[in-house]
């Protein structure tokens, strides 16, 4: 992208630092930084462990990570629930309700292993990559 560029013209974002919604914190990272980011996708541990050290907690893009992923890992528990009383509401009905409740709960199985996937990949290549709600939130908290 030429350095005269006020916008990406891929997406529309401004490329000026400090123009977007209260995001103050890098976009890339230290090689350090990214490692710790992205294991705090590993656990609610590791995320937690990383809000509460006083070393860790000078990075931005640390606890940014660290927050999503607490906010990941809850979003995650609720859809397990959600999943289960779903899977018992279809399992009632024999034959196609079962095989419905199946592919349901294993579509939203995968969906959640590719997000976490990618946040992990999004982390360790040193990128802050928001989700949509829970990242607005994170990097508030991060701030």
């Amino acid at each position: 992208m030429p350095n005269i560029s006020a916008f990406c013209p891929g997406c529309g974002r401004s490329v000026q630092a400090g123009d977007e919604e209260g995001v103050a914190f890098e976009r890339t990272a230290s090689r350090r930084d990214a490692l710790l980011g992205a294991l705090s996708y590993f656990g609610l541990l590791p995320a937690i462990l990383f809000l509460a050290l006083p070393s860790v907690q000078a990075s931005r893009f640390v606890k940014f990570h660290s927050w999503q992923s607490v906010f990941f890992a809850i979003l995650t528990v609720i859809l397990a629930g959600l999943m289960r009383g779903l899977f018992a509401l279809f399992s009632i009905f024999a034959g196609v309700g079962l095989l419905l409740a199946t592919l349901t709960v294993g579509l939203v199985f995968l969906a959640i292993v590719f997000l976490w996937l990618v946040l992990v990949i999004k982390a360790v290549q040193g990128e802050a990559y928001e989700l949509p709600w829970l990242g607005r939130i994170a990097a508030g908290l991060a701030n």
